[in-house]
């Protein structure tokens, strides 16, 4: 009799037990025992896709918005080499996700069998856990060592921030019989209808050390900065708090999770850049929170300021220091009290002002120059979708100027997200599918027209059910024009072939064959009439905007 099923079924249980919730599965023979054990878990929400690069976007977009780590379920040979891109942002980011790879029993390996290469420790250091299950056993130890393997990585992948990887050898038959089907589907319903504990997050307090409270006390100019952060690293209370007790003005980038408030400075992407401007409002200390920051404005700051010390709070064990500055490293979660000791409220509202100030001729500057252009620009788009009440929507940005723009004309706000660990234009709309489907909000994909052709089968995963809408707003400038800051855009010759690489694909028609609503934005007139508000369903937006004029307008700001 096959143990396949009842040893696939306690490992899901485990899972379960430890908060898992949901599954994302992609079709294969060798994994069937996985995929039946998950099939048959009324607890566990699944969902079958088919790429399996997409799956695993899919996985992170769930672990981004939850905390809590998907299941990737997939069949054995290059199955799970497709996974790489997703799990090598899961650790840069600190994202949490499980991987169950099927695989050959060892006997068939290294002789030649069909779909068959060494997944052992397939993914290196970029896993965060890895262990080979071996082959099913009956034994009782032996399945309380599987049981015990489902709380293990799931420890891991959300204590280091990663991919915890499980390699599943398996021999035929596959399938079970009836009735070890029906005695493990017994079990997944006894095991659903029990108490889950939840999966504890740590609940900590923290007191500054006296130096710590007197270098905090002693600033007069101090500068907080915020960088990408998962809602479940977003330190946004205890950053708030210090934000008012030392009167200080915050740089929050998109995706930090912060919303607009009294101490948020929104054009320093605009007017930081300038040397004369960081001499001018260069602080006595910097006080960092969340992951290394991305926009230019703010690292040539950083690198401008390397004399100041730099004092990092942050919810993730992970070296988030691209200037090399940081002189105080505080680690705590997002359920940590910071006890601030004897630091008083500062009364010194004159150097927030001076940010203020500057911020305010910035956004004058930033709308005279909007409106003098006739074209769509990008930045007409990200500054009409900020000026959306879009409180209850998640918004995914994707890579490349993107983020940028989300800074330099947008705005920051909660639910914003991005993956800025590798910085990757590979599964953008996949993870915003994960985020949609996990959070069961509306949900909007910003992306570039690259990206989304890059990522385009994540189009397969939009399938009909009972969710708020889902919006990718496609900025279609023709290519990667971030390259046109490089030296080689002089070139011309060889710049466009091989750098900017515009495409000549009809976006509505791929839109149309997968079933989804699409919709072309051609004019300013059309671009402020554009209502995110009013949309159900699945939709494809796609925004034609003028790569020159947009470079243009970018220059002008930053040299303004």
């Amino acid at each position: 009799m096959s143990n396949n099923l009842r040893w696939a079924s306690t490992l899901l249980r485990s899972l379960y037990q430890s908060g898992v919730r949901n599954a994302v599965i992609s079709p294969g023979s060798r994994s069937t025992p996985l995929t039946i054990a998950a099939a048959i878990h009324p607890g566990i929400r699944k969902q079958v896709v088919l790429d399996e690069r997409s799956a695993a976007f899919i996985a992170l977009g769930i672990g981004k918005t939850t905390g809590i780590p998907a299941i990737l379920i997939c069949t054995s040979g290059t199955a799970a080499a497709n996974y790489f891109p997703a799990i090598i942002e899961a650790k840069e980011s600190g994202v949490p996700m499980i991987i169950l790879s099927a695989d050959r029993p060892p006997a068939l390996r290294g002789i030649g069998s069909s779909q068959t290469i060494d997944q052992m420790k397939l993914f290196g250091d970029h896993a965060v856990f890895f262990h080979e299950a071996g082959e099913p056993q009956p034994g009782e130890l032996d399945l309380k060592r599987v049981d015990y393997l489902g709380k293990q990585a799931l420890n891991a992948a959300i204590h280091s921030g990663g991919a915890a990887h499980i390699n599943l050898p398996f021999r035929k038959p596959l399938e079970p019989s009836e009735e070890e089907l029906k005695e493990e589907t017994y079990k997944c319903e006894y095991d659903h209808k029990n108490i889950v504990f939840p999966v504890d997050k740590g609940l900590t307090e923290i007191h500054l050390a006296s130096n710590l409270t007197k270098e905090l006390a002693d600033a007069r100019r101090p500068l907080i900065i915020a960088g990408p952060s998962n809602p479940h690293h977003s330190l946004t209370r205890q950053l708030q708090e210090l934000s008012k007790k030392i009167m200080a003005p915050v740089l929050a980038e998109p995706g930090s999770g912060l919303n607009s408030s009294d101490f948020a400075i929104s054009r320093y992407e605009q007017f930081l850049r300038s040397e004369s401007v960081q001499e001018q409002l260069k602080p006595d200390l910097i006080i960092r929170f969340g992951d290394q920051p991305f926009t230019k404005s703010i690292l040539t700051a950083l690198e401008r300021w390397s004399d100041l010390p730099v004092i990092h709070f942050s919810a993730r064990r992970s070296w988030q220091d691209n200037s090399m500055s940081v002189t105080q490293f505080i680690e705590c979660s997002i359920k940590t009290d910071i006890r601030w000791g004897s630091l008083a409220q500062s009364t010194n509202k004159k150097w927030l002002s001076e940010w203020k100030i500057a911020d305010q001729q910035a956004e004058t500057i930033l709308r005279k120059s909007l409106d003098e252009i006739q074209n769509i620009t990008d930045g007409h788009v990200f500054s009409t979708l900020s000026n959306q009440s879009l409180d209850d929507w998640n918004i995914m940005l994707s890579n490349s100027f993107i983020p940028r723009d989300m800074a330099m004309f947008g705005s920051t706000r909660s639910a914003q997200f991005v993956n800025r660990g590798a910085a990757g234009i590979d599964g953008i709309t996949s993870t915003a599918v994960g985020i949609h489907q996990a959070s069961r909000k509306p949900t909007l994909c910003i992306t570039g027209d690259l990206a989304f052709l890059h990522d385009s089968n994540a189009l397969l995963s939009l399938k009909a059910q009972d969710l708020p809408p889902f919006v990718i707003l496609i900025v279609n400038n023709g290519g990667g024009t971030i390259f046109r800051m490089l030296p080689i855009y002089k070139t011309k010759e060889i710049y466009t072939e091989y750098f900017e690489t515009p495409q000549n694909v009809r976006i509505e028609s791929l839109a149309k064959a997968h079933n989804v609503t699409y919709r072309k934005i051609a004019s300013l007139s059309e671009l402020g009439t554009f209502d995110l508000k009013g949309m159900t369903g699945y939709n494809v937006i796609e925004i034609k905007t003028d790569p020159d004029e947009s470079m243009k307008l970018r220059n002008t700001l930053w040299n303004s």
